[in-house]
């Protein structure tokens, strides 16, 4: 039986987005309203005088539509390991440093610019863009673009001849540069079950071309429950 598609758009759009989700998790999609992944790899972050690759945990959260969270802990060699957290909670981006009290982020770019960096990596999942928040329409024959009606997003997702993901691609802010640039999701075309959910092997980010991080998902829990605080980062965030 074919995906059923609740997401709005041209027909083209959707017949890439079914197509995409069959090649990933062939008839039978996990339904995802929540989900947690563990991911370990590296990034590139300046230590001391230079900027180098440095290993990176990071536990990615998700509430859809509108909620999202990014915990990531830097261990550079020889250096203390530096801990952080992003969230969004629908209405409010909070981040925390250490053991730091969160911070309320006021400023407009940078709020956007996390807000589609996430959507991106929810794209990269590919059933919540297949939800009725969102409207797809197809850009060429082997990509198309995905809108969250809810936060006004869009990322563009290229596919492959085989219908898998190569990339999903999100003009943003570079929080480093303070100038827009392309934010890029690089999917490995080898995937592999990860507690039972299909997941590529690997993930490359990039700002337009220069290597931002490498990661690989390590554990997935599907339709956890989440607390309010959680993604508000009240009470610690737990």
């Amino acid at each position: 039986m074919p995906v059923l598609l609740l997401a709005r758009g041209d027909a083209q759009a959707k017949d890439l987005l079914r197509h995409a989700i069959e090649a990933r998790y062939g008839f039978s999609p996990p339904a995802i309203d929540s989900l947690e992944i563990d991911f370990k790899g590296r990034v590139r972050a300046k230590v001391g005088p230079i900027t180098t690759w440095v290993p990176v945990g990071i536990m990615a959260r998700f509430r859809f539509p509108t909620a999202m969270r990014w915990d990531f802990s830097v261990r550079p060699v020889g250096v203390t390991v530096q801990r952080g957290v992003e969230a969004f909670d629908g209405s409010t981006y909070r981040h925390m440093r250490g053991g730091s009290a969160p911070n309320v982020i006021d400023d407009e770019a940078l709020i956007n610019s996390l807000q589609r960096r996430l959507w991106a990596m929810a794209a990269v999942l590919l059933t919540p863009l297949g939800e009725h928040f969102v409207e797809l329409k197809a850009t060429d024959s082997n990509s198309l673009e995905a809108t969250n009606t809810l936060i006004k997003d869009c990322v563009t997702l290229r596919l492959r001849g085989d219908s898998s993901v190569e990339r999903v691609d999100v003009k943003c802010v570079n929080p480093d540069t303070q100038k827009e640039q392309l934010f890029s999701l690089r999917l490995s075309e080898d995937q592999a079950p990860v507690n039972d959910v299909m997941l590529p092997c690997k993930i490359s980010a990039f700002w337009d071309d220069t290597p931002y991080f490498e990661i690989e998902p390590e554990r997935i829990e599907n339709n956890p429950t989440f607390s309010d605080n959680v993604f508000s980062l009240a009470n610690g965030g737990q």
